[in-house]
């Protein structure tokens, strides 16, 4: 028979028992002196005279890893915030008792437990073969191999001696595991507990690795590991490599899950042909649960020290991220020029309906990133952004304004070829709205202030109004609809003979028609839908004549499939395309039908013109009488194969009739494996913009601990290689090391700049070298670090 008591209070007053049996009452009795309720049990060396039996079952090592996960190793990805209050027991908080027999001693009010002790008490355990509890002072001693749990921790040894009223307590021979916010284990001649938070451990082995490998471990001659500040201290730590040491630190104070604390970050170090030898040395500060800077001196043995540091905040309102670098004496660039760059980035939102958005970029010269940016990851921007705006968000309106201009850092941009800036945007946005019998109506009013100092600038104001009719169908929908586009300028700086305020009102009309037939098939065995769905698009815009308007944010748009069925060929409000066409297009799509996923489309359409096209942004008027073919072509071949394409095919020219093609073969393995292969040509370009390219990128595993990743960019028209890196990752989930190398052109007759980068990673301990990782997820498309 069990016998399970309930105890509340450990001074003072009296002892609380809710017994689901008592054997005795009476001073020095126990239930263990009745035969006919001895309890069963197998006890350790050290209780080989109790009685023998079956019920008790001795813990082992893999009792602190039962029915716990290891989805990750050491801490789980950092964070900006407060970290979570710990979930600690109170001093009133009831203690479930449970044995096999039970003796209490009325004068000296000790209860001797034996025969598999369980004791429980919010989210605390003890489990051992016997254990005696002083009742006035709270001490709990466990006799053999014990097992206690807190929150977060696990810990198995033997013979322990505890305090419940004080939460404190030691362990010999102890083995450890934590898990919730970090994964650790390892093994210590003694463990404390000073409390349910902070343990201490003497000669102590320390690892994130899983169960069952020792690839790196920290062996230390004392260890603090202290869950409140999520920090670890270890004294005269080695740290081994396979069984192997490789370093000795007489302190070492190291993160043990993902919150943060002030101090140097283990330094950078890399080499490139531009700088030399490069050194980082960073510095966290840890400013507040909501906010915190690194400061990151960096030194290049050819261009000399550069001062850098970043500032990030996090409030119930906003975030953002500011970041600058200087560099007061670069020594090879333009005798000795201060160099420097700041960026800030920030979104938030305020009293429920302002959304502020802020993102500004600045560098001092035009080869600063060329130069100076990271020797991985050199940037190919020719201008940065600097922008900011505030919106208001209304029931069924919306009010932006806008500040955007840009910095221009390629100088084979001429001046007067550099993008506007817009001091101020304001923008104000009616939703759609129903009125009446199905009409749905909107509206848009701009007013915008176009800076610039080598073109002409000035004002616009617009206005555009729509309504229209849409009538929807499960086979279908015809939707017709009209647009208004009103658009008045005040210009400075004008050409001769331009006048100071053009403008234009443009009606427009448009009416979209679609219809979808279905049939059931089978694909390859499993039940599938296939469609066809042809749709008709008729446009009308009559012409106006927009020449004496200046060109601020209008461009034309590419000739592909998605936009066949736009109801102005121009971004922008500066050109309203006239129209009067009609757009003829077929797609076919094949669905599974157990789950809706689409196997196979297909996309087909082509313009047919009514009259010549004769508002263009240059170029002379447009006279055929219909467009190119436009296609696309998505298919998925299996699990883990599929291919995309699309395509421009204009059968009227003696030459180059594929225009712009793009072909795409991706395949994805469960094992983190991709390929990606694809071609790309664009014909229809200016001549500098042309291009014809072939792309290949790879993350390729070897077993369980290696895999190879790389990317191939080929200049097909220039017979160029323009980027080329391949790396190697080998590692498991407590370490990991990445070694990379990398030949970056930025203009095809420019000389290739080479790098090579290396990281190194203890999962829970460090991580030297730079972010690899982060630069792989930018340039392999479906890339996901581990």
């Amino acid at each position: 028979m069990r016998y399970l008591h309930r105890l509340i209070g450990l001074t003072g007053g009296g002892l609380l028992l809710c017994s689901a049996a008592m054997a005795a009452d009476t001073p020095g009795q126990s239930a263990a002196d009745n035969p006919a309720e001895t309890p069963a049990g197998s006890p350790p060396d050290s209780l080989a005279d109790s009685p023998p039996g079956p019920r008790w079952i001795e813990p082992d090592a893999g009792r602190l890893d039962l029915g716990l996960g290891w989805e990750f190793c050491g801490p789980r990805p950092s964070r900006l915030g407060p970290a979570p209050a710990p979930d600690l027991p109170t001093p009133t908080t009831p203690i479930d008792f449970e044995a096999g027999g039970i003796s209490y001693l009325l004068d000296s009010e000790v209860i001797e437990a034996t025969g598999g002790v369980n004791v429980a008490r919010a989210g605390q355990r003890v489990e051992a073969y016997r254990a005696r509890f002083d009742r006035i002072n709270g001490d709990l001693a466990t006799f053999g191999t014990t097992f206690l749990e807190y929150p977060g921790v696990r810990i198995l040894g033997q013979d322990a001696q505890l305090n419940l009223a004080s939460d404190t307590g030691r362990i010999n021979d102890a083995r450890y595991r934590f898990s919730g916010t970090t994964n650790l284990r390892g093994h210590a001649d003694v463990a404390y507990v000073d409390n349910p938070q902070r343990s201490r451990y003497d000669n102590i082995s320390y690892t994130s690795c899983p169960p069952g490998s020792n690839a790196w471990s920290l062996q230390a001659k004392e260890l603090t590991l202290d869950q409140e500040t999520g920090r670890g201290i270890a004294r005269n730590a080695r740290l081994r490599i396979r069984g192997v040491p490789v370093l000795y630190t007489p302190y070492l104070d190291f993160p043990i899950d993902d919150r943060r604390k002030s101090g140097f970050l283990v330094p950078s170090i890399g080499s490139s042909e531009k700088n030399g030898f490069e050194l980082t040395t960073p510095y966290y500060w840890n400013i507040a649960p909501n906010m915190d800077a690194t400061l990151s001196p960096r030194y290049m043995s050819r261009r000399g020290l550069m001062l850098g540091g970043e500032f990030r905040w996090l409030s119930r309102r906003d975030s953002g991220t500011v970041a600058a670098e200087f560099m007061p004496n670069d020594q090879l660039y333009d005798e000795g020029d201060t160099r420097g760059a700041f960026s800030i980035n920030q979104q938030g939102r305020f009293f429920e309906r302002w959304i502020t958005n802020l993102d500004y970029s600045q560098v001092s010269d035009n080869e600063y990133l060329q130069d100076l940016g990271n020797t991985i990851d050199t940037t190919s921007n020719r201008r940065l952004l600097q922008s900011g705006s505030a919106t208001y968000v209304g029931n069924g309106w919306s009010f932006l304004t806008r500040v955007e201009a840009y910095q221009t850092i390629d100088p084979g941009v001429a001046p007067e070829a550099r993008p506007y800036g817009r001091l101020p945007q304001l923008l104000l946005t009616l939703s759609p709205r129903r009125f009446g019998p199905g009409l749905v109506g909107g509206a848009e009013v701009e007013y915008s202030h176009f800076d610039h100092n080598h073109r002409v600038y000035g004002e616009r104001f617009a206005f555009s109004p729509n309504l229209s009719w849409p009538l929807r169908r499960s086979y279908g929908h015809l939707i017709p609809s009209v647009n208004l586009h009103l658009t008045e300028y005040a210009l400075t700086d004008e050409a001769a003979g331009q006048p100071s305020d053009p403008g234009h009102a443009i009606p427009s009309f448009d009416i979209d028609g679609k219809l979808v037939f279905e049939r059931q098939l089978d694909w390859l065995g499993q039940p599938a839908l296939q469609t066809l769905e042809p749709r008709l698009y008729y446009l009308y815009t009559p012409y106006a004549d927009q020449d004496d308007a200046p060109v601020f944010d209008s461009s034309e748009l590419n000739f592909n499939f998605s936009n066949l069925f736009r109801s102005n060929r121009f971004t922008g409000r500066d050109r309203i395309g006239d129209a009067n066409q009609i757009t003829a297009a077929l797609t076919s799509r094949t669905l599974l039908s157990s789950t809706g996923d689409e196997l196979l489309r297909l996309s087909l359409g082509q313009i047919f013109y009514f009259a010549d096209r004769r508002v263009q942004i240059s170029g002379d008027t447009e006279t055929s009488d219909r467009s190119p073919y436009t296609g696309e072509l998505s298919a998925r071949l299996s699990e883990q194969w599929a291919g995309r394409a699309s395509f421009e095919w204009d059968p009227e020219k003696d030459e180059e009739q594929w225009q712009r093609r793009t072909l795409t073969l991706e395949y994805r393995h469960p094992n983190s494996g991709l390929l990606n292969l694809s071609y790309r040509a664009d014909e229809t370009a200016a001549e500098a913009n042309r291009y014809e390219d072939t792309d290949l990128s790879f993350r390729l595993p070897f077993g369980a601990r290696a895999e190879v990743v790389g990317r191939w960019l080929y200049s097909l028209r220039h017979d160029e290689t323009m980027d080329a890196f391949a790396g190697v990752e080998f590692g498991e989930c407590c370490w990991r090391v990445r070694v990379l190398g990398r030949k970056l052109k930025r203009q095809p007759d420019e000389d290739a700049s080479s790098s090579v980068m290396v990281q190194f990673e203890l999962a829970g301990l460090s991580t030297i070298g730079n972010p690899i990782g982060k630069f792989l997820e930018r340039e392999i498309y479906g890339y996901q670090t581990d």
